[in-house]
């Protein structure tokens, strides 16, 4: 046999597919790929568009970062220049891996000129555009992986569903128009799945290098990566035991029945292991060799790299206290990222559907492991879970639960969701007795099929008012602008700590207006409370004549952490309730809408200072958003001007705990 029961696998599935009357969305192939194609066409069209949300002004940390890297990269002079931990190569940020930066830099000639009036360099928004139409290109690909890997592991319906689900999530249309690593991750990451499904069923040679070169790569753009090994043995270890050859005619050697029931013994599993540990460490050395040839700075200045993944580790651990994770406290393990990924990534619909679905899917999966996980057939779900269930629990135990973290798991979400209510419109059971498929499936095809559509229906919906956010001016603007006509120079403004400053630089009619016009001072309110922080904010708040929050960073946090901060969340509170001799003066605020309708987020986690309160547009509320969710793209800046002064003595008994 030369490796071709993996074909066979996937024809007697699509022949299952259509003989099923069960089975909702059934299409003809000449459909499936239209279909498809139409899903990649509307995915594309919410991924493209407004690709220059901020104006150029690059308002995303993690994306300016990695464009300021990226820019400053050149070649070596020589080969001992290259080996040195000073190279020009050698980018000196490991949080993220280098390879997207790497990527970025060679694909910099095909940076467009923008005509946009920005204070950076042309060139520098330009790799800017670039890199966020990378980032669109990288989640379409996703897309498509995930439906080729479902229709090779399931059915094309499977695929088309998931792909489907995929296109119209908030989270990936958000995270495409940031060039930072998670759509190039999640994009290698499904490519990993892939290829390591296709050697576990064809058993070719070059989808064992494939794999091995996903993962390698997958590594290279963030460590997060690493769990995929465990996948990755599951798909070697089923080809263990399979009657066939390698491609180049090599004979494979009799091995063990593949079986990887945890109730194994430890001697079985590591006896199947060590029988496959040939084709294992070729496809784990070409990983390595990807991950060296788009890292080498990872072997070559391993202090520097060992030591920013360390920190970066036990910063998402919550064990290094740092002020931009403080948002985290009291957020509970799990619970936390399933909420918020289901409310604001997915839109709740989508939400119930992708966590419901996994969790059913993973249920079906420990209810049938005996089965699941011997022989050929059923070993899928078991691969799928292998990274799913181990990701997620890597995840969605940190500290740090930054809703980005979730978009290498949100396609398989939705494929084990599909595959599982797939799976149960065929099985009814009423009195105790199974009804057969042949009598109720096309009750259940039908009802499935209305279920889908409402589902899209309402995503695709929820998809359309949050692209709406990039066809309007970014609030930081619209606030700068206001600060400059309402303002006048010379005035003393307060800006925070740990936050980005306002207003920007930026063209109002002729002239051109710098933040250097006012005298700036900045608040440290992240800094420990204690006597000299009181005196620093009273002194503050005499001298100041403007004070603007550009975001909820801080007030929101510190607001909750009364106890670690009784001043820092009484100054909050009272600026807020106007007892500090400030009023609000200006907002700009550009929501999640839809015809009239506007979806809030809870900013103040249900104490709404007075001046917060509903336009005459509708609004809905859906609660507490993550603050990554909001912080970029569609941030909530405050301007309040002074009105009276207070004494320091009336300012110190109104922050005084």
């Amino acid at each position: 046999m030369t490796g071709r029961l993996g074909e066979g696998e996937t024809r007697r599935e699509g022949e299952r597919e259509k003989k099923s009357p069960a089975l909702p969305l059934s299409l003809s192939p000449p459909l499936i790929w239209i279909t498809l194609a139409l899903t990649i066409v509307v995915a594309a069209a919410f991924r493209f568009y407004g690709l220059a949300w901020d104006g150029g002004y690059l308002f995303h940390p993690d994306e300016r970062k990695i464009l300021l890297v990226a820019a400053e990269l050149r070649l070596p002079a020589n080969a001992f220049e290259f080996f040195s931990t000073d190279s020009p190569l050698n980018p000196k940020f490991f949080a993220y891996g280098s390879f997207p930066i790497y990527l970025l830099k060679i694909l910099s000639v095909f940076a467009p000129t923008p005509a946009l009036a920005v204070p950076w360099r042309e060139d520098f928004v330009g790799l800017a555009l670039l890199g966020r139409a990378l980032s669109a290109l990288f989640d379409l690909g996703a897309i498509a992986l995930t439906f080729l890997l479902a229709r090779r592991l399931y059915d094309a319906t499977t695929g088309l569903i998931a792909s489907a689900c995929i296109a119209v999530t908030v989270l990936h249309i958000q995270l495409s128009h940031f060039y930072a690593v998670d759509t190039l991750l999640t994009l290698l990451v499904v490519a990993t799945m892939y290829f390591a499904a296709r050697f576990a069923q064809d058993r070719k040679r070059r989808d064992a290098i494939a794999t091995g070169i996903a993962f390698g790569l997958a590594l290279a753009t963030k460590v997060t990566a690493l769990p995929l090994v465990v996948p990755i043995v599951v798909a070697v270890v089923k080809t263990n035991g399979r009657e066939g050859e390698w491609e180049s005619g090599r004979n494979s050697s009799p091995s063990l029945p593949v079986s990887l029931s945890p109730a194994l013994p430890l001697r079985n599993w590591l006896t199947q292991l060590w029988s496959t540990r040939v084709t294992l460490g070729g496809i784990l050395a070409v990983a390595l060799a990807a991950f060296i040839v788009t890292q080498p700075y990872a072997l070559l200045d391993p202090v520097r790299y060992f030591g920013q993944i360390g920190t970066e580790s036990l910063v998402a651990r919550g064990w290094l206290d740092y002020p931009y994770t403080r948002q985290y406290a009291d957020t509970l393990p799990f619970v936390y990222p399933i909420v918020q990924s289901s409310i604001w990534g997915m839109g709740l619909p989508l939400g119930i559907f992708a966590w419901l679905g996994s969790a059913l899917f993973a249920w079906r999966w420990w209810r049938e492991r005996g089965r699941a996980l011997s022989g050929v057939e059923g070993w899928r779900d078991g691969f799928i879970l292998a990274w799913a269930l181990i990701y997620f629990l890597i995840v969605g135990a940190q500290y740090a639960k930054y809703l980005r973290y979730l978009l290498p798991l949100t396609p398989f979400l939705f494929l084990m969701a599909a595959s599982a209510f797939k799976v149960q419109s065929s099985r009814f059971k009423v009195s105790g007795f199974r009804l057969q498929v042949s009598h109720f499936g096309h009750h259940a095809s039908r009802l499935l099929s209305t279920v889908y559509g409402l589902l899209l229906t309402v995503s695709l919906a929820y998809a359309f008012a949050f692209t709406s956010l990039y066809s309007r001016e970014h609030p930081w603007l619209t606030i700068s602008k206001w600060i400059y006509a309402s303002v006048p120079p010379n005035a003393t403004i307060v800006i925070e700590y740990w936050d980005d400053a306002l207003p920007v630089p930026m063209r109002v009619g002729d002239a051109t207006r710098e933040p250097g016009e006012y005298t700036t001072i900045t608040l440290p309110m992240y800094d420990d409370d204690n006597a000299a922080k009181l005196e620093t904010i009273v002194n503050t708040l005499r001298d100041a004549d403007c004070i603007i929050l550009a975001t909820q960073r801080l007030s929101a946090p510190i607001t909750r952490l009364s106890q670690r901060y009784p001043i820092a969340s009484r100054y909050y509170r009272a600026l807020f309730d106007g007892q500090l001799g400030f009023e609000l003066a200006a907002s700009a605020a550009n929501g999640i809408a839809l015809d009239g309708l506007v979806i809030a987020d809870d900013r103040f986690d249900g104490r709404a200072p007075p001046f917060f309160s509903a336009s005459d547009a509708r609004v809905w509320n859906w609660g507490r958003a993550d603050e990554s969710f909001t912080v970029y793209d569609h941030p909530l800046p405050l301007v309040f001007k002074k009105t009276r002064a207070l004494s320091r003595d009336e300012l110190r008994a109104r922050l005084s705990p």
